[in-house]
């Protein structure tokens, strides 16, 4: 975007998650959610065509050639949709990879959260919290095998160190204690 703009003075458009250089390259809605395709070659748009029972498109001069995909994105994306829509996201990943497209399912937090990656990283622990019991928190994310991330202690509780900063800043423990009462702190 930015090479276009710089060099061919061309500005970018708005397109949500459309890919600018392909179509279909972006979101499209499925039966239970959505998948993401990156179909950037002429070979994975035939994939997707003959993979969504839609062999008629490749050979349909609005959908045939990248350029012209592209200027009818809006048309094919509709057409796309409704055969999406006859089956679930994880169905349609499988089937498009094993085809050789790049694709994958838009997942919920919750999903993301409770993926086999997320536990395999260790991006999620369990903290003891005095009055809590535990929570989860985001682990530190850099894994190294001589120096490995872990979080050994929650994160303070509200006004945990007020007494220390102030103390730090010079405040007198009377003076702190008059702030308190005052509700300043």
């Amino acid at each position: 975007m930015a090479a276009n703009l710089l060099i061919g003075g061309q500005r970018p458009a708005l397109m949500g998650n459309d890919n600018v250089t392909a179509a279909p390259s972006g979101t499209f809605a499925t039966q239970d959610g959505y998948v993401n395709i990156a179909a950037n070659k002429q070979e994975h748009w035939e994939a997707v065509a003959d993979t969504l029972g839609v062999p008629e498109l490749k050979t349909d001069p609005r959908f045939e050639r990248r350029d012209a995909r592209k200027k009818n994105r809006k048309e094919l994306t509709r057409l796309l949709e409704a055969k999406l829509m006859e089956h679930p996201t994880a169905e349609w990943v499988d089937r498009l990879n094993a085809k050789g497209v790049p694709s994958g399912g838009i997942l919920g937090l919750e999903e993301a959260l409770s993926s086999a990656q997320m536990q395999h990283r260790g991006a999620l622990q369990e903290i003891p919290v005095e009055n809590l019991g535990s929570v989860k928190l985001f682990n530190l994310t850099a894994k190294f095998s001589r120096t490995p991330a872990r979080i050994e202690c929650p994160p303070p509780a509200l006004a945990q160190h007020t007494h220390e900063i102030l103390a730090g800043l010079g405040y007198e423990d009377g003076q702190i204690e008059e702030l308190r009462k005052r509700g300043v702190v």
